[in-house]
């Protein structure tokens, strides 16, 4: 399976769609933040409106209208040799290569989907947590953000979830609740689909590639002695692009009798904070037991905290 962290370049939320124009006021969007928004992803070239100015934010999106979404926010594509995977869609579906697209890529679409109607926020969030997977894996601290109203989830769904709430691509509301029945609008599809361009784009330079990562040389490693037993490591990290970055330590391994390799990440910054663009440097540390002398360090797989 290929995996990519390319932004993408169209979002088809309606094959109807395909033919609007450029980028311009919507006026039936309302709110600064919300039309600013859509316009990005218009300018973008990742959603288009009904028409010039209209975009129909309450109108609510389709399976089929967020398959297509969603394969084309992950800039899923078809994998050769991958035949086996296939789902039946009524013949000649505007919608058939998308739903191709995400089987072969293991996304849960089926033959059972009722296509053109409106689909449900866990099902929705199911599927974009599956298309974001593929072209990863990401960095996610392991903990549990409490969801209200899950026990109105699939036990599938769970994870998914709590991923897109972990990553800040959805959240909860003002009670604390997903509501995972209701169905999704299209402004709140567009949301969500901002919110995952947003994630990719951030990670492009971040991502795990296929390869075995490089020595980094602006990784620095410095062992300080703290007693006869034990020594403390500190990593450190000179060109973090602002003070929002961080270095952590995720674990450490011992290797043979006098070897340990510390594994370290990159702790991307809070997206909702703003922070001057001023190349800075990070460090952390970890104690060692003193006897392992020949220490190294490489960039960890996933963010998985030590205790």
């Amino acid at each position: 399976m290929n995996k990519t962290t390319k932004l993408i370049t169209s979002i088809l939320v309606t094959s109807s769609l395909l033919g609007a124009g450029a980028a311009s006021a919507f006026t039936d969007v309302q709110g600064e933040q919300p039309l600013q928004m859509v316009k990005e992803l218009q300018a973008k070239g990742i959603i288009q409106g009904v028409s010039a100015d209209k975009f129909a934010p309450s109108k609510t999106i389709t399976t089929a209208q967020a398959v297509q979404m969603i394969v084309n926010a992950a800039q899923l594509e078809s994998i050769a040799g991958a035949g086996d995977a296939h789902v039946n869609v009524p013949e000649n579906a505007w919608y058939a290569d998308a739903v191709q697209i995400a089987a072969e890529h293991g996304l849960s679409v089926s033959e059972n989907m009722k296509w053109n109607e409106a689909i449900t926020r866990e099902a929705f969030a199911q599927l974009l947590y599956e298309a974001v997977e593929v072209t990863g894996p990401y960095p996610v601290i392991k903990m549990y953000i409490n969801v209200a109203d899950a026990d109105l989830m699939k036990q599938d769904s769970l994870g998914a979830v709590q991923f897109l709430l972990l990553t800040k691509i959805a959240e909860l509301d003002e009670q604390g609740n997903f509501r995972p029945t209701d169905t999704l609008t299209r402004l709140e599809a567009a949301e969500l689909a901002y919110r995952a361009v947003q994630f990719l784009e951030m990670h492009q330079e971040n991502a795990i590639p296929d390869k075995p990562e490089q020595d980094d040389p602006a990784v620095t490693t410095e062992v300080v002695k703290v007693d006869a037993n034990e020594n403390k490591v500190i990593v450190t990290k000179e060109d973090l692009p602002n003070p929002g970055y961080a270095i952590k330590i995720t674990s450490v391994d011992y290797v043979g009798e006098d070897e340990a390799v510390v594994y370290y990440t990159v702790v991307e910054p809070d997206p909702d904070k703003m922070y001057p663009q001023v190349i800075t440097a990070g460090s952390d540390e970890v104690l060692v037991p003193a006897k392992y002398t020949n220490i190294t360090t490489k960039l960890a797989d996933k963010l998985e905290l030590l205790p």
